[in-house]
């Protein structure tokens, strides 16, 4: 006591109160005292006299009430959160009597935490760790688990973590309260040793003769100091360091403490698999359905708009009206037979036909079937590309004598023919009257004319057999190859309003009909995505309860990382990148589901396959780790808060 160099630790006029009910208890009544370097002091006294406070309040776990205190001249009243974390983290280690180990890390990992907060490199934390556990014979043990240790081990873990980042002063709370008696004295061993290596060693016990063993005894009763004396009974031992210094134990560069925050994270998330799964689980689903879903609508999208370009992208649609959405009945007949033979003259135009339409009764072997029947010259099958399985297309003759003739589709013809039937030559009644099948014919696109099954016949024939003086439909017509179907279009346009004297019909290209079924999948893709974004909400709830539970479960666990050094900040990062990791791999799962989801959908059917893109899987794995972020703030924010005395009493 004798030093006059300033004192390490300096206390003076300190009060603790604690809130109980509607009293207030003061713990701590006054207490001043100072402790130099290199001193070993022993705060004795019974069980709630106030020493574990006082000794919270040294190692700036805890704020007196009332009160100044200095560590190496600093003033912890003055401190914020930040700066006490730091006095932890370069000037303190605590040897708790409970140990306070994680129990899903390793030693040689449990010793490394402090070092985890500071600017510390990998490589120096880590054989840093594994000198300190061989020197405190526990090399051997580095890779168990608190579990597989015995007491006296994991104390040993525990002063090794004291250790790693070259701490000054090495608080002790009744390091020997858990331990067997041969524990206990090796353990004595150990602190004698680091006294001697320069460390101050402050023990805070109820054990007199674990007191007697210091330089210096500190007696505490109901919150106030009754004796400070010197034991003469110890010897002043000679200092010599033991230990290499610690390097680097300031505060580490952002990315460096975020890739490390990842690291714990994950270390975190495998030593508690299924909660973390549970986490994941909702964003799993959630992620499989919006990225099955847009897979799905593209796969839909990309096999309707190939059928329809497979119809011709050179083939341009006239029907009466002003558009299908503004019909006329005045304009009903508006489209004439003169009109087909004048665009015919035209120069840019190929091929043209009339489209009259009826739906019919189709008759033939006692099968009856509804039919759509398409009146048309032998012009249409090159207008639209029809492709003939068997058969021939009627001829001008068929047309100019109005033959009852007719050429099916392949599904009428498997309809009311049997297989291996040939149906050429063969008679079909429709309407009653009877028509002779001279060919099957295929439009390109498949099934994409309707579900109803076809047949189509010269228009002659329709008009004069079957519907009588019915309005022409549509006129369909194919533009030369070369030619612009935009130019043509208004070339059409033009040439028909000056023949009709007015505007009574309206165009349609393959092309405008892609578009507008594009527009209308995209809308039905984004629905469908937004429905199974609800999913992901859900999963990000989930996330967050399941987040809240692990703060109240890890409530220990953050005691122990505040007490070693970590700052409010750290453990927010930290909660924050779980929830992230968790929603990020949760994403990637989802999206592996989704692919097989889309391999099993492949097996299901053929009609079309789930389409994946770049854009969806990157919207959904960058959506998960935003809804990690969201969702995580409140509970890393909670996490935070905690108290480290309150945090490190729960266990």
């Amino acid at each position: 006591m004798g030093d006059q160099s300033p004192p390490l630790i300096q206390l003076h006029g300190i009060f603790r109160h604690f809130v109980s009910g509607l009293q207030t208890v003061a713990v701590l009544k006054n207490i001043s005292l100072t402790i130099q370097r290199g001193e070993m002091v022993a705060i004795v006294g019974a069980s709630g006299s106030g020493k574990s406070t006082l000794m919270n309040i040294i190692g700036c776990l805890d704020q007196p009430t009332q009160g100044e205190m200095h560590i190496k001249g600093i003033s912890t009243r003055l401190a914020s959160s930040e700066q006490l974390a730091q006095l932890r983290s370069q000037y303190i280690g605590f040897i708790f009597q409970r140990y306070h180990l994680m129990p899903y890390l390793s030693a040689v990992e449990n010793v490394a935490v402090p070092a985890l907060y500071t600017a510390m490199p990998a490589a120096e934390r880590q054989s840093r760790a594994e000198y300190l556990l061989t020197r405190l014979g526990l090399q051997q043990r580095m890779e168990y688990k608190p579990a597989q240790l015995s007491g006296g081990q994991q104390q040993r873990v525990s002063i090794a973590r004291a250790l790693m980042n070259g701490a000054e002063i090495i608080l002790a709370d009744e390091p020997t309260g858990a331990l067997d008696r041969t524990s206990g004295q090796e353990l004595m061993g150990i602190l004698h040793s680091l006294h001697q290596s320069g460390h101050t060693i402050i023990i805070v016990t109820h054990d007199r003769d674990v007191a007697n063993q210091a330089q210096r005894i500190i007696e505490i009763s109901d919150g106030e100091i009754i004796a400070d004396r010197l034991n003469q009974a110890v010897a002043p031992q000679e200092t010599k360091t033991a230990l290499p210094a610690a390097a680097a134990t300031g505060r580490t560069l952002f990315w460096q403490s975020v890739k490390e925050a990842v690291k714990m994270a994950w270390r975190a998330l495998l030593g508690h698999r299924v909660r973390a799964f549970l986490s994941m689980l909702g964003i799993i689903i959630g992620i499989s359905s919006v990225v099955s879903s847009m897979a799905v609508g593209e796969g839909a999208r990309q096999s309707i708009l190939n059928e329809i370009s497979q119809l011709g992208i050179s083939t341009l649609e006239i029907r009466p009206g002003l558009g299908w959405d503004q019909p006329r009945a005045d304009f009903a007949r508006s489209l004439t037979i003169s009109d087909v033979e004048l665009l015919a003259r035209q120069p840019y135009v190929d091929s043209v036909s009339p489209v009259v339409s009826t739906s019919v009764t189709a008759v033939r072997g006692g099968k009856q079937v509804q039919v759509s029947i398409s009146g048309i010259s032998n012009a249409y099958f090159r207008v639209q590309g029809l492709n003939f399985l068997s058969g021939n297309s009627f001829t001008q003759r068929d047309l100019d004598e109005r033959e009852p003739v007719v050429i099916i589709d392949p599904e009428l013809r498997s309809t009311l023919f049997e297989q291996g039937e040939v149906p050429e030559g063969e008679i079909v009644q429709l309407a009653g009257t009877p028509y002779r099948v001279i060919g099957v014919a295929e439009r390109k696109g498949g099934k994409f004319s309707g579900m109803m099954l076809g047949a189509w016949m010269p228009y002659t024939s329709l008009l004069e057999r079957m519907s009588g003086n019915m309005p022409i439909e549509s006129i369909t017509l194919r533009v030369h190859e070369g030619s612009s179907l935009r130019e043509v279009q208004g070339s059409v346009e033009r040439l028909l309003e000056q023949v009709h004297g007015q505007r009574d019909f309206f165009t349609q290209t393959n092309d405008q009909m892609t578009q507008t079924i594009r527009k209308a999948s995209d809308s039905m893709t984004l629905l469908i995505t937004a429905i199974a974004g609800i999913s992901l909400l859900v999963g990000g709830v989930g996330v967050m309860n399941i987040m809240l539970v692990s703060v109240t479960e890890r409530t220990h666990e953050i005691g122990i990382r505040l007490s070693v050094g970590a700052r409010p900040v750290d453990i927010m990062r930290q909660f924050l990148i779980e929830a992230m990791v968790i929603c990020s791999l949760g994403g990637i799962i989802g999206v592996i589901g989704s692919g097989v989801a889309g391999v099993i959908f492949s097996w299901v059917t053929q009609e079309f396959t789930m389409v994946f893109t770049w854009p969806p899987i990157l919207l959904a794995c960058g959506s998960s780790a935003l809804i990690g972020l969201g969702f995580g703030f409140f509970p890393a924010r909670n996490a935070a808060r905690l108290h480290p005395t309150e945090a490190l009493a729960r266990e």
